[in-house]
């Protein structure tokens, strides 16, 4: 029995009621049979007026393109064509998978507002070409409102395509406000975004999700964007094209799975900017300014890549936490080889934050590692994290900077070598003028070029315990060390603490004496 043809049986209009007799065999099906083997002896039979037809309808709610739509391919204007067919009905009859079959579709309608539906699928069927052949296409899609009152988009689903923007075009792919659930799965772009150009160039975001409702689910997996955006020069890297993104609108979860972003002007992935919660898997952010991953409160990382292998042209970070605490990253390794103008990891988030197993290979020059500028009140806690600096900096340089209280290392291991005749230092603790308080160090080893730990600023209850300094310690002229418990820790460096210490705890401490 095909599933694209009428199939024909002849009636029994003698006999058993039970059973029916095939063309050309004979043999009668009954209840009580369980095996029939025609061998060759099967043939078609010619329709007669006992013959029963049985026709295969088509599901109403699947719309092939081609066949349902009368699109063709590298002819006509897809995307007019699936915009007419889905306002031409109301939004609770909305209700409609758009299969693509392979090949190459033509995009010359403008930014289709998809804004209320029961669901939604634009599918390639197995994969297909959204080809962009008008300049005055900026965005291919919207879909829902800003506005989360019914009716709304429901369920939406957009899988198994590329968008093709070479030539003299650029557009952004997406901006979703879903009202349930949201499936952007193996899409992709071909060609280069060009957003800043004066001619043609589109919309901002390349694909932004929004939950409107904190029980919103999205899933954005497979997505790769990895031939970036065109560099302009400006004084800075705002208003090139954001890959992927989540904005202020967002409350629902965002799960990035398995996503990738190459040569982006304007950070990799931007999520940090809005009350729900993005959660970052097996995701890898290649050679882009801003940040390449730029969290937010309650965001999660876990299994992701940073690499830079190019200069983007604009400061960069690889890791970026701000806007609220609560955020987590697991297992993130980091590769640099270019030049740093600021540091790795920045972390200037308003509450507490965790980062477990992060490990930072350094091979490029000057900038830093690690900077903390967080809220004293929330701790920071680095967690069995490494450092592996061989870079070459042009200045003396620390590759730590703590400027902030309550900061936690545990089980950490840096190793810094400087590849020029300019030194590598580990960890200094400062911020200018203001004290830095609770500063904690548990079996944390610092192998520097020069000094492993400074303290350039004035503070109390700092935990030194159990760690490892093959560099320098110090303190400088002015400061003020107070209820410092200093336990158990190795100095295979001199001490110098030109500062004053006040109500020191310590003992089994081997390299100088409290």
């Amino acid at each position: 029995m095909s599933s694209q043809s009428t199939n024909v049986a002849a009636a029994q209009n003698q006999g058993s009621g039970n059973g029916i007799t095939v063309s050309d065999s004979g043999t009668t099906i009954d209840d009580s049979t369980n095996h029939i083997d025609f061998g060759a002896s099967l043939s078609a039979s010619e329709s007669s007026e006992d013959t029963v037809e049985i026709q295969e309808k088509t599901n109403p709610y699947t719309v092939n393109v081609r066949t349902d739509l009368g699109v063709q391919p590298e002819q006509d204007d897809l995307w007019g064509a699936i915009k007419d067919h889905y306002t031409s009905r109301p939004p609770t009859e909305r209700n409609h998978r758009y299969e693509i079959p392979a090949g190459t579709w033509y995009v010359e309608t403008d930014n289709i507002h998809f804004d209320a539906h029961e669901f939604l699928s634009i599918v390639g069927d197995p994969y297909a070409t959204l080809k962009v052949t008008d300049q005055d296409v900026d965005r291919l899609m919207t879909v829902g409102r800003i506005d989360d009152s019914l009716p709304h988009a429901q369920s939406t689903v957009m899988k198994n395509l590329e968008v093709d923007i070479r030539g003299d075009y650029d557009a952004g792919i997406c901006r979703w406000y879903t009202y349930t659930y949201g499936l952007i799965q193996n899409v992709s772009m071909r060609g280069r975004r060009d957003r800043r150009n004066p001619n043609f160039g589109g919309d901002r975001h390349t694909i932004m999700v929004d939950g409107r409702r904190v029980t919103t689910t999205n899933i954005i997996r497979g997505c790769h964007l990895n031939n970036g955006d065109t560099h302009y020069d400006r004084d800075t890297h705002v208003g090139h094209a954001i890959p992927f993104s989540s904005e202020i609108y967002n409350r629902g979860t965002n799960i990035w799975d398995g996503c990738q972003v190459s040569g982006y002007v304007d950070n990799g992935f931007y999520v940090s900017n809005n009350s729900g919660r993005n959660i970052l898997r097996g995701c890898h952010a290649r050679d882009c300014s801003g940040a390449g991953f730029r969290i937010g409160a309650n965001d999660y990382i876990e299994d992701c890549r940073i690499t830079m292998t190019e200069q983007p042209g604009y400061p960069w970070s690889g890791l970026w936490l701000q806007s609220g605490g609560g955020q987590m990253v697991k297992g993130l390794t980091i590769r640099n080889e270019v030049e740093k103008n600021t540091e790795i990891i920045r972390l200037t988030q308003d509450g507490p934050a965790h980062l477990t197993d992060v490990h930072i290979t350094d091979k490029g020059g000057d900038g830093r590692a690690i900077r903390v500028a967080d809220n004293d009140e929330a701790q920071t806690v680095f967690e069995g994290c490494t450092i592996t600096d061989h870079s070459s900096p042009s200045i003396s340089d620390y590759a730590v900077y703590i400027s902030s209280s309550n900061v936690v290392f545990r089980d950490c291991e840096y190793d810094l070598n400087s590849q020029t005749e300019q030194d590598r230092h580990g960890f200094f603790v400062s911020r200018r003028g203001t004290n830095v308080d609770q500063l904690r160090m548990h079996n944390t080893q610092i192998e520097p070029d020069g000094a492993s730990l400074r303290f350039g600023e004035s503070g109390r209850a700092h935990n030194i315990e159990s760690s490892n300094f093959d560099g320098l310690v110090m303190s400088d002229p002015g400061t003020t060390l107070e209820d410092v418990l200093w336990v158990g820790n190795r100095h295979r460096g001199t001490t110098a603490f030109r500062g004053e210490r006040s109500q020191w705890q310590g003992d089994f401490n081997f390299g100088f004496d409290i």
